[in-house]
């Protein structure tokens, strides 16, 4: 006896295999995603030290040789007395050097006047050859038209190379970085010690002008550094 016999798959047994297989591997789209990865890992570092570049050069490139201008003049127009509190603003001067002026306080006494009223006033800024000065005042009035401020007693003048001017009172110019006095100044300077009615010192040439009853006790044996000039 012959028996013919046809073997067909099992239907139950290849549904049970087939539910258990992962679907089919895409190389392409796999290939894109890691492309892509392997871009944005160069972008990112890429755009950060451009913005980081960018955040260090803008005062440079803003800069306006000779020019300043305090960031208070942007207060806003309201009814009452404008006013910022910790007002601080930061800027280059012609060689390079950077100033910063900061107060406790700014205001002006109303929205028509050109003069902002500083409480306790501090300028910082370097000479041309990069000794750090700096100016305080206990209160002061700038004036954004001419850029000048007008100092209150006490007013100190002090530099890194063991300098040191207090006035009654004091004009000085920010972007010129000129200070100038007529009520009276005095001082200490490596050489010895000064006394005059008025006074005109350019801070970055390290140069100052006394007149009017000038008295000056110089201490025998000093040896004195003039600063260089320059133009």
């Amino acid at each position: 006896m012959t028996v013919n016999r046809i073997f067909e798959p099992s239907t139950t047994s290849a549904a049970g295999i087939s539910g258990t297989l992962l679907p089919p591997v895409d190389y392409r789209r796999m290939q894109r995603e890691i492309d892509r990865i392997s871009l944005l890992k160069k972008i990112v570092p890429a755009i950060t030290i451009l913005l980081l570049i960018i955040l260090v050069l803008w005062p440079v490139l803003n800069n306006k040789e000779g020019s300043f201008t305090l960031a208070i003049n942007r207060l806003d127009k309201r009814a009452e007395n404008a006013k910022l509190v910790e007002p601080r603003y930061i800027g280059i001067d012609k060689y390079g050097q950077p100033v910063s002026i900061s107060a406790d306080i700014a205001f002006r006494k109303n929205n028509d006047d050109q003069n902002y009223y500083l409480k306790n006033l501090v300028a910082n800024m370097k000479m041309y050859n990069g000794t750090a000065a700096r100016l305080q005042a206990s209160s002061g009035r700038y004036n954004a038209a001419t850029q000048e401020i007008i100092l209150d007693n006490p007013v100190n003048i002090t530099t890194d190379n063991n300098f040191s001017l207090t006035a009654n009172q004091a004009k000085f110019w920010v972007n010129k970085k000129i200070a100038t006095g007529k009520n009276g100044v005095s001082g200490t300077s490596p050489f010895g010690s000064f006394k005059a009615d008025k006074f005109r010192l350019d801070i970055d040439q390290q140069i100052l002008h006394l007149t009017g009853r000038v008295k000056l006790h110089y201490i025998p044996d000093t040896r004195i550094k003039l600063p260089e000039i320059k133009p």
